[in-house]
């Protein structure tokens, strides 16, 4: 039997819970993901600009230290600078259900927006593996290098 390529996935999202229940779904669905969490905008950044990450997953309603809600799409911008030569695959889970921020979020790099309260751990689990092998197949040399 082959063995299975790991996919390291980081999740940025303020909740804790969140966080957790999510890591679990894709453990469920498949023992190759490694998985790296952020509680917030600065500290994803970071472990993204530090280790190989293949998938970032964000929540668009990040909460800072002030507790402050911060607009996920910065963060977005931030890991995908030229929208059509994106370096990473990016997986927008959110509560927020408005379909404009969710064009505004595809516009902007990320592969695909998805809904908490309407994905399993199955969708989730597809959507990271099609993102992966869409980014996989454009040109390195076209590939945006993070700031």
């Amino acid at each position: 039997m082959a063995d299975i390529p790991t996919i390291s996935v980081l999740f940025i999202d303020s909740s804790t819970n969140q966080r957790t229940y999510w890591a679990d779904q894709l453990k469920r669905c498949s023992p190759s993901y490694e998985i790296l969490e952020a509680s917030d905008a600065q500290s994803g950044l970071d472990l993204y600009r530090s280790r190989r990450i293949d998938c970032v997953v964000l929540d668009l309603a990040l909460q800072d230290e002030s507790n402050y809600t911060t607009w996920g799409l910065a963060t977005l911008v931030n890991l995908v600078p030229i929208a059509r030569k994106p370096r990473i695959a990016v997986i927008v889970l959110t509560q927020l259900l408005h379909r404009g921020v969710w064009e505004i979020a595809k516009q902007n790099g990320a592969y695909a927006c998805l809904a908490k309260m309407f994905t399993s751990g199955e969708d989730l689990d597809k959507a990271i593996r099609r993102a992966v092998a869409f980014v996989g197949q454009v040109p390195k040399e076209d590939r945006c290098q993070p700031n």
